[in-house]
């Protein structure tokens, strides 16, 4: 029975042995902790795509601007989302009566 146990502990050493050697080699690792050299080439590669990313994500992100053009017809932000809401539902309905009452001809005498 020792012989038995002697060689089935033998065989799992030499099995253990055959995987880290094989998680070694697919790490591309020669020592634990230790990465494979990187060229220069892409190490500059990365470096410029991320400066091209932060670049773009810069001239993207601006701050939008107030419309000095644009009519106020609202008392703060919420009641500008509501008024936006209802003009989107109903502008078609109330145009002309917007109209008359800008040219002044939808007042009584």
């Amino acid at each position: 029975m020792n012989v038995a146990r002697k060689a089935n502990q033998s065989a799992m050493v030499v099995e253990k042995k055959k995987t880290e050697v094989l998680a070694t080699e697919c790490r591309g690792m020669s020592k634990y902790g230790k990465a494979p050299k990187l060229s220069d080439d892409k190490i500059e590669r990365m470096v410029k795509e991320l400066k091209d990313r932060d670049e773009k994500r810069q001239s993207l992100n601006r701050r939008r601007k107030f419309q000095e053009e644009k009519d106020i017809d609202s008392i703060n932000d919420r009641n500008e989302h509501f008024n936006k809401k209802i003009e989107h539902a109903f502008g078609k309905y109330t145009l002309e009566i917007k109209n008359s009452l800008e040219r002044g001809i939808a007042l009584p005498d």
